[in-house]
């Protein structure tokens, strides 16, 4: 099995505002990454949420539970996407350990059902593998990890980041080529939201998705 890890403990310092809590074509953006893992065929998704003091907290937390995630909060606020990482990968020692990790920044609303299909079956295809979808060149998200080696990221030198955990495997990592943009996408400053909300596009992409093939695609497929 292949189990979804969303850090959403950040400051949101350059949008200024709690940002995975805003609204996106009727949705919020905690709730739209986690739907979106889920159709594109991920059982069980993990949110770290910030703190319940921090602003918006208890909001993001709701909305990620009733988009169908398990969501851990902290006593106090990761220091970097590595502390809420970690923090993901405790949450999943106490059951069953799985496969991968599906590692999925919180604030990537371009990422779609067809897309995480796409990643997850590739994933399965080279379990030892690490799987980075690319578009034009450029490295995106969601990447899997093999639970093995996610576990290794608690043993990086101070300071570290996941990036670091790549560098140091790369002959493991298999970039798979994507037609999709929305690998690249993230969501940090007003502009950043301003062309999310404003984007006929995008809306239109999105009730699209919603009746896709992708969900058929997610069924056929065996579930590790």
């Amino acid at each position: 099995m292949i189990v979804a890890i969303v850090p959403a403990a950040g400051r949101s310092e350059r949008m200024g505002k709690p940002k995975l809590i805003l609204p996106i074509h009727g949705e919020t953006v905690i709730a739209r990454v986690v739907t979106t893992l889920r159709q594109g065929g991920i059982p069980r998704v993990v949110v770290v949420a910030p703190p319940s003091e921090t602003p918006g907290a208890a909001i993001l937390a709701n909305e990620a539970t009733s988009a169908g995630a398990v969501v851990v909060v902290p006593k106090e606020r990761p220091l970097d996407m590595r502390g809420s990482f970690q923090l993901g990968l405790e949450q999943l020692l106490e059951g069953p350990s799985p496969t991968a990790i599906m590692l999925t920044p919180a604030d990537s609303p371009g990422i779609t059902s067809a897309l995480v299909a796409r990643v997850l079956a590739e994933a399965r295809n080279a379990p030892g593998s690490i799987i980075i979808p690319t578009f034009l060149g450029r490295r995106g998200h969601p990447i899997v990890i093999p639970w093995g080696l996610a576990l290794q990221v608690s043993s990086l030198p101070l300071g570290a980041g996941i990036n670091a955990l790549m560098a140091f495997q790369a002959s493991r990592i298999l970039e798979i080529a994507v037609d999709e943009p929305g690998t690249l996408d993230d969501l940090d400053t007003p502009d950043d939201y301003q062309r999310w909300v404003g984007s006929k596009k995008a809306s239109l992409a999105r009730q699209a998705e919603l009746s896709s093939p992708a969900e058929e695609l997610r069924q056929s497929e065996v579930l590790d």
